[in-house]
């Protein structure tokens, strides 16, 4: 059995500013109590728990954001192919993204709303 999901990193250029999916997602991850940070992976600073923070560590912002939380890879998934190097559990990417491939990786049905099929589809799979 999975862990319970607990953070969505996901990548800021996934989203489409007219979907009204994006706000589903966010708003099943807020019921849920799952975290959410939009963030590429290599942010110098990040906001954690209301405070800003400087990124010091060479393992990047999601790392930063990990241990800050108590939280392992498999509590974790990241969207988008620019957190395929993200040490979470699960990476979500496009079904264009065919360079980015591995045990570790799923791969959308459709190229849009990425963010709300990986979190409708994580959320379902951990209850």
């Amino acid at each position: 059995m999975s862990a319970a999901l607990r953070c969505v990193f996901y990548a800021p250029e996934i989203l489409d500013p007219a979907s009204r999916l994006n706000d589903l997602a966010l708003e099943a991850c807020a019921r849920a109590d799952v975290q959410v940070y939009a963030l590429a992976g290599d942010e110098s600073a990040v906001e954690v728990g209301g405070e800003l923070h400087d990124v010091a560590t060479e393992d990047g912002s999601v790392a930063f954001v990990m241990r800050a939380l108590g939280l392992t890879g498999e509590q974790c998934i990241g969207v988008g192919a620019a957190l395929a190097g993200a040490p979470v559990g699960t990476v979500w990417v496009s079904p264009l993204d065919l360079e980015i491939r591995g045990s570790f990786v799923r791969v959308a049905e459709e190229e849009d709303d990425l963010l709300y099929q990986a979190v409708i589809s994580e959320l379902a799979q951990r209850r």
